[in-house]
């Protein structure tokens, strides 16, 4: 199941009230809503149509939260649903969701997207790949290890799996007061350490395992009466549920990277004299006219197709092609 069609499907089951969401970009998952709605990007591009009562703000998730009330969109009501995916960088997701906590309650349903890496050099924190998940994948043993009161389950969507967490408690401060301890256990220079477990989805639950649960209308009946009480106990069933469920167990609480130096750079090697080469046939990449480039990037459909595009190519031309385009639209 497709990460989007697996969000579809949740605001169905959910029924949230409110929804917030961290990383716009294209505006692909919040055309999903249809509730009071606050959104944030610092460089959203939105190409979809959207509908509903919604808040967008350009800014970073820092910067949003810092506000005197950066969720007076909704007028005091706390937050339903929330799917943070932002920077792909794991000290970014996880001051979105300390923050995001503060303003949920227990029938909060947060889901964070890139949590299943395919491959150690697409969960690098210095993007070199086409897809690219970054580190954020740390946020699963670190709520194990810091927040065993909350409710996991890791979905095998595509492209790179989701997080669904249940239980949040507002009034609960673990993760902001170990915040200092955890960026410095857990960031590490590249390559990263990825458990092979997420990298082989043998702990992740199929998506039709938590959308089609019967839980789901006890769950919003509760939330929406404020039965905090019968929702936490509800939610420890759910957790033992959700435990036994995968194939493998979802038991990371005990795994953290080994710590470990950045590797130092290297000095630019001195160049050989080499005799002039005549220059060869423009072929490839580098014959893209520099008029249809700087024409498709004011589009924001050929934009967004052009990205699809070179997420299927290889690595080479890919990276060959967003060079061309850098030079051309910031040559003097």
């Amino acid at each position: 199941m497709l990460r989007h069609e697996f969000l579809r499907t949740l605001h169905e089951v959910a029924q949230p009230r409110t929804y917030f969401e961290v990383g716009i970009n294209d505006g692909r998952s919040l055309a999903l809503s249809r509730v009071p709605t606050v959104a944030v990007d610092p460089a959203f591009k939105v190409v979809k149509e959207l509908r509903c009562d919604l808040h967008m703000v350009r800014a970073t998730s820092d910067d949003f939260f810092a506000r005197k009330d950066p969720f007076e969109h909704l007028k005091g009501a706390k937050l339903d649903l929330a799917f943070i995916d932002g920077m792909h960088l794991f000290e970014f997701a996880l001051r979105d969701f300390i923050n995001a906590e503060r303003h949920a309650n227990p029938g909060t349903v947060v889901v964070f997207d890139d949590m299943l890496p395919r491959n150690v050099d697409e969960a690098a924190r210095d993007r070199h790949t086409g897809g690219w998940t970054g580190d954020v994948y740390k946020i699963v043993p670190v709520l194990q290890r810091y927040r065993p009161d909350l409710v996991l389950a890791l979905m095998d969507t595509s492209p790179t799996g989701v997080l669904v967490v249940l239980n949040l408690d507002p009034d609960n401060t673990v993760l902001s007061d170990k915040y200092d301890e955890i960026i410095k256990t857990y960031i590490q220079p590249d390559p990263q350490q990825v458990p092979d477990v997420l990298i082989q989805r043998g702990c992740a639950m199929t998506p039709d395992q938590v959308l089609e649960a019967s839980f789901w209308p006890t769950f919003v009946a509760a939330r929406d009466s404020g039965s905090w009480d019968d929702l936490r106990g509800l939610c420890a069933d759910i957790d033992v549920t959700f435990r036994e469920t995968p194939a493998d167990p979802l038991t990371l609480a005990g795994w953290q990277p080994e710590p470990r130096a950045a590797a130092p750079r290297r000095a630019p090697a001195a160049r050989a004299a080499v005799r002039p080469v005549a220059p060869r046939p423009a072929t490839g990449p580098r014959s893209l006219p520099q008029r249809l480039i700087r024409s498709a990037v004011r589009q924001p459909g050929l934009r967004s197709a052009g990205k699809n595009v070179l997420n299927r190519l290889p690595h080479h031309w890919s990276r060959a092609i967003r060079k061309r385009v850098y030079r051309t639209l910031h040559k003097a």
